[in-house]
């Protein structure tokens, strides 16, 4: 599989005990968060997961105090869109390990779902949630991925964070993008890639040689044609 989405990065990140900022709720409280959110932008009724979730109401009502224009039906919002970009493998930071592992494989796809506004004819990136008001490696790789996706300059996209907080006031925060930050995140991505197939590869060999007498009677190696993308 050549498709990596945040969650498969999220597992690679913890797995391999890069540090990651806490989560000020659990899941759960994100999702009703998102799923309000997103039945409001929709024109869906919303009234009975707010009337039970008097603190989704109240986080419901900053946004649209942090930023009404998001909720007014003429505005050109696209909310919770999948976009995908390629990561070329061709690196000097991949090259002996694809030799390996992966002759064939050249890419990867990265995969994001995010909240894009269009302004003055060009996307920007919106993000909601109950969160710290900082820029986190999450909202760097939807911005790399929105670049790549648009085929746009990096410095010509904006990320606007609307973040909430159990306990504490609202902040609307900005953050630009630039051409130094598109290249560090693709480097951290091309080794995210880097460690997953490291991983897989070793869990592959252990698994592999406890059993190459079972495997070796099952299949012919000889009879399967390589795949190609």
């Amino acid at each position: 599989m050549h498709l990596l989405t945040l969650s498969a990065l999220h597992e690679i990140v913890n797995s391999n005990s890069i540090t990651n900022t806490s989560p000020l709720v659990p899941a759960y409280i994100q999702e009703q968060l998102q799923l309000a959110v997103k039945q409001m932008l929709m024109g869906l009724p919303v009234e009975p997961l707010l009337d039970n979730n008097p603190q989704i109401q109240q986080w419901v009502n900053e946004l649209k105090q942090l930023s009404p224009s998001l909720f007014v039906p003429h505005k050109k919002l696209l909310p919770d869109i999948p976009l995908t970009a390629k990561v070329d493998l061709n690196s000097s930071l991949l090259t002996n390990l694809n030799q390996k592992y992966y002759p064939q494989h050249q890419f990867k796809i990265i995969e994001v779902r995010a909240h894009i506004g269009i302004v003055k004819g060009k996307p920007r990136l919106f993000e909601w949630a109950i969160r710290h008001p900082i820029l986190s490696w999450q909202d760097r790789v939807k911005l790399w991925v929105a670049a790549e996706y648009f085929k746009i300059q990096p410095q010509e996209l904006q990320l606007i964070v609307l973040a909430l907080h159990p306990t504490r006031a609202a902040q609307k925060v900005s953050f630009s993008w630039d051409r130094r930050q598109h290249r560090q995140i693709k480097n951290w991505l091309l080794n995210a890639i880097k460690l997953e197939t490291e991983q897989t590869f070793v869990n592959s060999e252990h698994f592999l040689a406890a059993q190459a007498e079972e495997i070796a009677t099952a299949i012919n190696l000889d009879e399967i044609d390589e795949v190609s993308l």
